[in-house]
């Protein structure tokens, strides 16, 4: 190893082509990560091989986008015959421990995540690089998800160079692959719109879409409009051609699907769930603030019509509807945002979705969220529901992601200069010991995989 670059953590990522190690640039004192691929050569590869991999590597490191990590350097050890890239150690989790941790996207983070991996993948299929492994562990969140990155894209080997070294294996990770990438056939962009078809679906489903039975996500979730099913399956087509042109044509019809249609009106009184998800989406505190009186108790009344059914079919498109409301109704009536603050921590914390799937990520994210930048009334109708749930019976026996978000929640709603006087004290007790409990435990969060199906088969098939 070149002794300007000291490992601090070995193995700290790993995906198709090699492994990934963490270390510092002692002359940059800089966080790195060295990429070590995979002996993709012979033991003694050819001054031509070298040039190749010096060629290739160059080619990567014209990418400049804010979403692809910045390569800073490539390598060929003589003494270990190893190819290295060094480049922009990016904090953070992927996609996929994100999924596994908080569970599926709320349908505004992943209009989010999706503009800036298209505006990523777009930018490198205009330099002629292909990625070839769009999956959620090539994905990595910074925390909050403000951003996020494409990463991974290996070596942009041209197809007769793979086939050399592959004897025509298909080069990618198996249930993310295109058609004609498992055929081992020359690809192009379109390869990549297939994966990122994939990837949203997981995103909103918790789970790939199974072989042959495309299940409607609109099913899956009621509040996901049918024009995202549209995409997604647009996305799936065997035929290269008739995908979406380009990764950026894929974002921008994403964005026009959860686009509000109609005014809010005509869409209370005549559309369905998610065109009124949608509509709400669009707005501010303020804008629902100015709603009629009569069109906001319609929007709580349809809610709770919704609670007492309690379809388990029904709970994320319910958990959806709850988290816009606590998000939007802080500055309005009191009683009647008491009721949303109640059930959203109940959609947020307790509910159980499906087999294996407690909690609804996006619901706790719009508590904390309000937590932080309401006003006085709302700050306490929302102590007054987390003080209650700390001094309840079981709450001890909590799963480890339970208390993490309690944890941000409590803090937020300390650090809010709104925070009621008489509340402080109480608030300040209830971290203590969430963090008290916190530390005791080593469970594991209960929201896992979907099952084992739904987990990627990890690395490259090079290996």
């Amino acid at each position: 190893m070149d002794p300007r670059y000291k490992i601090v953590e070995a193995a700290a990522g790993e995906g198709g082509f090699g492994r990934v190690d963490k270390a510092i640039d002692n002359e940059l004192e800089r966080e790195v990560a060295i990429k070590t691929l995979d002996p993709l050569f012979s033991a003694e590869p050819s001054a031509k091989d070298i040039e190749r991999f010096r060629r290739e590597a160059k080619a990567l490191a014209r990418l400049s986008h804010p979403n692809i990590p910045a390569i800073y350097d490539v390598q060929f050890s003589e003494d270990s015959r190893e190819f290295r890239i060094v480049f922009e150690w990016i904090e953070g989790q992927t996609l996929r421990e994100h999924l596994q941790t908080n569970g599926v996207l709320s349908l505004e983070n992943a209009r989010q995540l999706f503009s800036r991996i298209c505006s990523a993948l777009s930018h490198a299929h205009d330099h002629d690089i292909i990625h070839r492994d769009i999956k959620p562990s090539n994905i990595i969140l910074s925390p909050e998800l403000l951003s996020s990155y494409l990463v991974d894209f290996g070596i942009s080997l041209r197809q007769d160079d793979l086939s050399s070294l592959t004897g025509g294996s298909p080069v990618g990770t198996p249930g993310y692959m295109s058609p004609e990438q498992e055929r081992g056939e020359e690809l192009t962009p379109a390869s990549d719109i297939f994966s990122l078809g994939i990837v949203l679906y997981e995103c909103l489903a918790g789970s790939r879409p199974s072989v042959g039975g495309y299940q409607p996500l609109s099913i899956v979730n009621e509040s996901i409009p049918p024009s995202v099913d549209a995409l997604i399956q647009e996305a799936l087509r065997g035929e290269p051609k008739r995908r979406p042109a380009t990764a950026n044509a894929f974002s921008e019809r994403l964005a026009e699907s959860l686009r509000p249609h109609g005014d809010f009106t005509t869409t209370l009184a005549e559309g369905s769930l998610h065109e009124i998800q949608l509509a709400l989406n669009a707005m501010d505190s303020v804008s629902f603030s100015a709603l009629p009186a009569g069109q906001r108790v319609l929007l709580v009344t349809r809610l709770m019509d919704l609670i007492r059914v309690d379809e388990e079919r029904l709970r994320p498109a319910v958990a959806s509807l709850l988290a816009e409301l606590v998000r939007l109704a802080h500055e309005t009536n009191t009683e009647s945002y008491a009721i949303i603050v109640k059930n959203t921590f109940e959609y947020g914390y307790e509910k159980q979705y499906g087999e294996v799937w407690w909690g609804n990520w996006p619901a706790r994210q719009a508590l904390n969220s309000v937590a932080l930048h309401s006003g006085r009334d709302a700050q306490s109708l929302i102590a007054d529901e987390v003080l209650g749930r700390v001094a309840g019976a079981g709450f001890s026996e909590k799963q480890r992601w339970y208390f993490h978000d309690l944890r941000i929640l409590l803090q937020n709603l300390l650090t809010n200069p709104a925070c009621p006087d008489d509340k402080a004290e109480p608030l300040g007790k209830a971290l203590s010991k969430v963090n008290e409990i916190s530390h005791q435990t080593d469970t594991g969060p209960k929201q896992v995989a979907a099952d084992a199906s739904s987990g990627e088969a990890e690395g490259s098939m090079l290996r």
